[in-house]
């Protein structure tokens, strides 16, 4: 696994069960969703798109805006 710079630029909760993290990674990261990996708490869903990971969590991550990301690679 090869380690990406990640950054978290927005955290919001969503009704009573979901929360919403969006994370800036590097721009010339060109892999798929699928090959991301993530820490402790894993997303429930997610997407990516020119550079802009949107997940979704259904227990609050622990994120604070500007806080590093784990994220990782599988290629």
């Amino acid at each position: 696994m090869t380690s990406l710079p990640a950054k978290v630029i927005a955290i919001e909760r969503r009704d009573d069960r979901y929360f919403q993290a969006i994370i800036q990674i590097a721009p010339k990261y060109k892999g798929s969703f699928n090959t991301l990996a993530f820490g402790d708490i894993k997303p429930y869903t997610g997407g990516l798109k020119d550079g802009r990971l949107d997940l979704v969590y259904y227990r609050d991550p622990g994120l604070n805006v500007g806080d590093q990301f784990p994220l990782w690679t599988l290629h």
